[in-house]
């Protein structure tokens, strides 16, 4: 009796294991998608789609366009980015943000360090602050 006991427990422990990957792995590829989103659109100098990336109450699309233009190295080249760690926290007023860190890859193999932090919003979720290499806008 004790060995079915040890064995439901195992089989409640890898599911609740499974469920939690899962769902790290479903959040991280949104995550990764907002941020790849960006990093095109800024490569392709379409200001519009990358502010569209971007919380309205942290960026203006001035503020975006700014970014892009002086940092255009940082977006020249870039071929697709990683998620290496996230971190989710509650903010002010219960609402939920997420920091991101991983590398951002450009031909060539080179690589930047990424930090990120996105919110949710109703529309999904948006960046509020991005940091690529030494570049970054509204992260210290």
């Amino acid at each position: 009796m004790d060995w079915v006991r040890i064995a439901l427990i195992l089989v409640v422990i890898v599911v609740v294991v499974v469920i939690f990957a899962w769902r790290l792995g479903r959040e991280r590829s949104v995550f990764e998608s907002v941020i790849t989103k960006f990093m095109e659109a800024g490569a392709a100098r379409n200001m519009g789609a990358a502010y569209d990336c971007w919380s309205p109450h942290s960026a203006t699309e001035e503020n975006i366009a700014e970014f892009v233009e002086s940092s255009y190295d940082v977006f020249a080249g870039y071929e697709r980015l990683t998620i290496s760690d996230q971190a989710t926290r509650s903010g002010v007023g219960g609402i939920t943000e997420v920091d991101v860190s991983g590398a951002i890859i450009y031909t060539g193999d080179q690589r930047l360090p990424l930090k990120a932090r996105l919110v949710k919003e109703k529309d999904g979720w948006k960046i509020i602050g991005i940091r690529i290499g030494s570049n970054a806008l509204f992260l210290t």
